[in-house]
């Protein structure tokens, strides 16, 4: 018997048989994956680039979510389903929602302005060039 016999199997779902193949997510989870990744590529306007960013699936809130490393801890921004507000979590708690729904005519660069002003509202983020401190300077 060939070497390769202990590995066959005609079990779909197994790929080779020897490590479990994950399950392909939904049309809608890879919609919404999109969806955050896109929020996520309009917050580099503000300031927050690729590194402090991420998109997954959390169980617990059962919806794809944004989460946002900020110097003031972890937001997150789930995407809710069609016609809700987007809610936004701080952790582990919904702390409030967005002035926005997830419709057709909200565009993605939108809602991501709305979340970083969310997030400066709340002393969480500091956008460059526009939240500019005018302190005083040692003049000699």
């Amino acid at each position: 018997m060939p070497r390769t016999a202990l590995f066959e199997t005609t079990d779909h779902e197994h790929g080779c048989g020897c490590v479990p193949r994950s399950a392909e997510p939904d049309p809608a989870t890879v919609a919404d994956i999109m969806q955050a990744r896109a929020i996520a590529g309009s917050l580099a306007e503000f300031g927050i680039g690729s590194a402090r960013w991420s998109t997954a699936y959390d169980h617990q809130a059962a919806a794809v979510v944004l989460r946002v490393d900020t110097p003031r801890g972890l937001y997150a921004l789930v995407i809710p389903e069609p016609g809700q507000a987007f809610p936004v979590f701080y952790r582990g708690q919904r702390i409030g929602a967005l002035d926005s729904r997830r419709v057709y005519g909200n565009a993605d660069s939108y809602t991501g302005a709305l979340f970083a002003a969310y997030l400066r509202d709340r002393a969480a983020l500091e956008i460059p060039g526009r939240d500019a401190s005018l302190a005083l300077q040692n003049m000699v």
